[in-house]
Order: C-alpha cells, then sequence, then structure tokens
C-alpha cells in the first residue's frame, strides 16, 4: 500500500487560524509518504507556524475564488508525474491518516465506473452521522451529494469532471460539481468504513435555531449563501427535489438571521446583496 500512497496526493486550502494539532496532522499525512499540498488562501501569507513541516509544498492563492479557487490551484499543482489519485480535505477536518488509502478500494472494485469518493461524515457538533444511511454489502453506498472534504478522484477523470466553479466562491460549491459530475456520468460513492470528522460552522447562539439545523456563519456567508442559491434553481443537472428543498429552508432563514442572529444590521445587507447582486457565470 506504501506505492499507492506515494501516487495519492491531498490537497488542503488554509484560511485563517489554524488548530494547534494541525502541523501533527500533516507530519502523519507526510510520514505516509502522500504529496500533501497546501494552498495558503488567505489575503496575507501564512504565519511561520508551518513552515518548518517539511515534505510539504505551497501553493499561495490569496483567496481568490474563495475555497473553490483555492481547491482548483491546489489541484492543478498536484497534476504532476506519478499522481494518481487527489483527495480533497478541509483544514478543519480529520480523517485518521491511516484510512485514507481506503478512499481508493471503490476504484479497485470498480474499475470499469466513473466514480467520485467520500468518507462518511461524523457531525462534531450534533454528535450524530451525516445524511441517511442504508445497509450495504460492500461498505460503498451510492449518494448524490459529497462534502468537499474527503472527496476522492483519480487524476485520469479530472479532464472528464472539470474544475469547481470559483465564481461561487463557497456556499454550493460542492452542489454544483457533484450534480455537474452525476450529469457527466459519475457515479458518486460514500465508504461507510472511512469516517471524516467535521464541524459545520460555529455552534449556534439560539436554541431554536440549533433544534431547526442551523449554525452560526457570518454575514458574508449569508450572501453567498442568497445568490448561489438563486444561481442553483437554475441548473438544469440538478435535482428539482433538492432545489424545492433548499428554496423552502431559504424562505425562512433569512428571518431567523435578522431576529435571532447579532449583527443584524449586516445580516440586512448581506440579505440585499444576496437578492439583487448580478448571479456568477455558466459552469
Amino acid at each position: 500500500m506504501l506505492l499507492a500512497r506515494q501516487s495519492h496526493a491531498v490537497v488542503i486550502p488554509l484560511f485563517g487560524a489554524l488548530s494547534a494539532d494541525f502541523t501533527h496532522y500533516l507530519r502523519a499525512l507526510v510520514g505516509q509518504s502522500f504529496l500533501v499540498v497546501l494552498v495558503d488562501n488567505n489575503c496575507q501569507r501564512l504565519p511561520a507556524l508551518l513552515k518548518p513541516v517539511m515534505g510539504c509544498e505551497f501553493v499561495v492563492n490569496g483567496n481568490r475564488g474563495g475555497i473553490a479557487g483555492g481547491l482548483n490551484r491546489g489541484i492543478e499543482f498536484a497534476l504532476q508525474p506519478g499522481i494518481s489519485s487527489i483527495t480533497l480535505l478541509d483544514q478543519d477536518s480529520r480523517i485518521p491518516v491511516e484510512q485514507i488509502h481506503r478512499l481508493l478500494e471503490p476504484f479497485e472494485s470498480y474499475p470499469e465506473r466513473r466514480l467520485v469518493v467520500g468518507p462518511s461524515i461524523w457531525d462534531q457538533q450534533r454528535q450524530v452521522r451525516h445524511g441517511r444511511w442504508l445497509p450495504s454489502s460492500d461498505s460503498f453506498q451510492e449518494t448524490r451529494l459529497l462534502i468537499g472534504s474527503g472527496t476522492t478522484f483519480q487524476v485520469k477523470d479530472w479532464p472528464q469532471l472539470g474544475s469547481l466553479h470559483d465564481q461561487l466562491h463557497i456556499d454550493y460549491v460542492d452542489h454544483a460539481w457533484c450534480f455537474r459530475a452525476q450529469a457527466r456520468g459519475f457515479r458518486l460513492l460514500q465508504h461507510s468504513e472511512v469516517v471524516l470528522k467535521q464541524q459545520f460552522g460555529a455552534v449556534h447562539p439560539n436554541r431554536f435555531c440549533r433544534w431547526f439545523g442551523m449554525q452560526l456563519y457570518s454575514p458574508d456567508r449569508h450572501f453567498y449563501g442568497l445568490r448561489n442559491l438563486r444561481w442553483l434553481l437554475l441548473q438544469p443537472y440538478v435535482p428539482l427535489d433538492l432545489k424545492l428543498k433548499e428554496l423552502l429552508k431559504m424562505l425562512f432563514k433569512p428571518w431567523l438571521w435578522l431576529l435571532l442572529e447579532p449583527n443584524r444590521g449586516a445580516n440586512l445587507k448581506a440579505i440585499a446583496r444576496g437578492l439583487l447582486a448580478p448571479l456568477p457565470g455558466r459552469y
């Protein structure tokens, strides 16, 4: 399996504060012979904290295109001779290092299929497994949507998969990429035995909002959420039931942002911008 890891790249965009264990996690990845590509997505350069991590490659993106742009720049760097698979990770997500190579198992089991693979997701805030799960004979379950962190694909499929839509910046980037991939003939699988621990936003200060399934995000995220949903509703490859589900939620959320969150003035401006801003281009 060491040879497989030497041909496996891990791309991690970096933005804002890093957790105390992040450098240790990087060393573990490098120690397992993954090609680790770190994308500095900050407007200012990274602190010197990361420079001693030998074996990591650095790409500077300056937050051009948000998380989507950072991932695209990291993937472009990882497309080098000898690399056959790429896994995307968020700086706050954790997959046990020894499990990451198992994300390649579906490609080995179904070599004739065009696949995109992700882990199962453990919601750190709610302490539950994310999404619906059904029994499976081979630990792989088909899904319609993968979150970006943990997503794994083969380099040979990148030209057909195509880049993430960096005009979206952040919200609904995963939706657009996953549904377009399925429209192009790819199947999405989750590996039930590979578990990624993920924190979805900050804990909401209001009890009702927590019950409603909301996390606390910044006014900028509210802007991108509204604007990008307007764009998503127009895309022909996105299923109608998902469009209706997201639209229904968004009919209620802005009122809760205004009534039950701090920064109400900034939230109001973000809502107005999100409803009126020009939409991202074609994808």
